[in-house]
């Protein structure tokens, strides 16, 4: 949605107080503080003439649509050409859950893009070996990726250590307290970091078990000035089917308290 939705199907404001962008009939343009997502001649009442069909990009366009980044420029309920998992979107569990899908008998993307390997094991469903979720996340503090974040003292000023969140049930359970260290681990690797303890992450009630998420950003490093055991030693490769953007952001795992043990060599355990 872009903006031309701050103006009604007439190109007028929806409140003048809040007036954003609008149509000036006098200039036969549009005006406002801000730059249309359009061309700025389109009137409100425009028409795509489609006698001169086929008609590309924004000539396809009616003058009413708020809409910018598909073909017709509306708004889609369903995508009818393009996704591999289209054309009506549908619940699947992540590649990796501690519950069966509970709404369908395919449990996960039947189109994601897996690697199976030594170094990449998949958790079986359920596996009670790593029964809680793992998401990762930005910080609002920190820039955009990994590389701002590491290693410019000013992103990292207030955030300058890595952590980990966790529902105080879990915590209760765990004998964790805020800035304890905790252990994570996966099949992928384990890692250690200091633990949050906060009720943003509420637990799931799924078929009558709770299950509980933790929280880890994922731009730590061990270099830098924002440093920090990494979230995604733990993390499975898997790949949208569309795009193969790497899906980091809901996986199993387990967590225990305390450091990782003495006999582990630094630097092994992250191989």
């Amino acid at each position: 949605m872009y903006n031309r939705a701050s103006a009604d199907p007439d190109g007028k404001p929806w409140s003048e107080r809040k007036r954003y962008l609008w149509w000036d009939a006098d200039k036969q343009t549009w005006t406002g503080p801000d730059k249309p997502d359009f061309s700025p001649d389109t009137p409100p009442d425009k028409t795509p003439d489609w006698t001169k069909a086929p008609l590309y990009g924004m000539d396809a366009h009616d003058g009413k649509s708020p809409f910018m980044m598909s073909a017709d420029g509306k708004a889609w309920l369903f995508v009818p050409s393009g996704l591999k998992d289209g054309p009506l979107p549908t619940h699947y569990e992540p590649v990796e859950s501690p519950v069966k899908n509970p709404m369908y008998a395919q449990q996960d993307s039947p189109v994601a893009k897996k690697w199976e390997r030594d170094d990449n094991l998949y958790h079986p469903v359920g596996d009670p070996r790593y029964p809680y979720i793992m998401t990762t996340y930005r910080l609002t503090e920190h820039h955009s990726g990994g590389i701002p974040t590491r290693m410019v003292a000013t992103t990292a000023e207030l955030q300058p250590e890595g952590f980990a969140e966790i529902p105080p049930e879990l915590a209760r359970e765990k004998g964790i307290s805020t800035l304890d260290w905790v252990t994570i681990s996966t099949a992928r690797g384990v890692i250690e970091t200091k633990a949050l303890v906060t009720e943003r992450l509420r637990p799931f009630e799924i078929d009558g078990r709770r299950i509980y998420q933790i929280g880890m950003p994922w731009h730590f490093g061990w270099k830098g000035y924002a440093t920090g055991d990494i979230a995604n030693v733990l993390s499975a490769v898997v790949g949208d089917p569309n795009t193969t953007i790497h899906e980091g952001k809901a996986f199993t795992c387990d967590l225990r308290k305390g450091r990782l043990s003495p006999t582990t060599a630094p630097g092994n355990e992250r191989s």
